[in-house]
């Protein structure tokens, strides 16, 4: 399978703390190759050569769980 990017757009994300936190968990994720959160514009850029539903399901529940108010929604650029 072939390395897929996308963005996602972690509207809510309140600070550096749970951007590291997030990045990390899914960096974690099988089938993740980079996964990269830019504080500034709260978007998470990954790398992966896994299921792309699959691992927006992931990627939502991972950022829940570090901050309640967090909506993910994929980046259309």
């Amino acid at each position: 399978m072939s390395i897929i990017k996308k963005q996602y757009i972690l509207e809510g994300l309140c600070c550096g703390n749970c951007a590291a936190k997030i990045e990390k968990d899914v960096s974690l994720l099988e089938g993740v190759k980079l996964a990269k959160v830019n504080t500034k514009t709260t978007i998470l850029s990954v790398e992966f050569d896994a299921d792309p539903d699959g691992l927006m399901k992931e990627i939502f529940r991972i950022s829940v769980s570090h901050d309640e108010d967090i909506v993910v929604k994929e980046s259309l650029s």
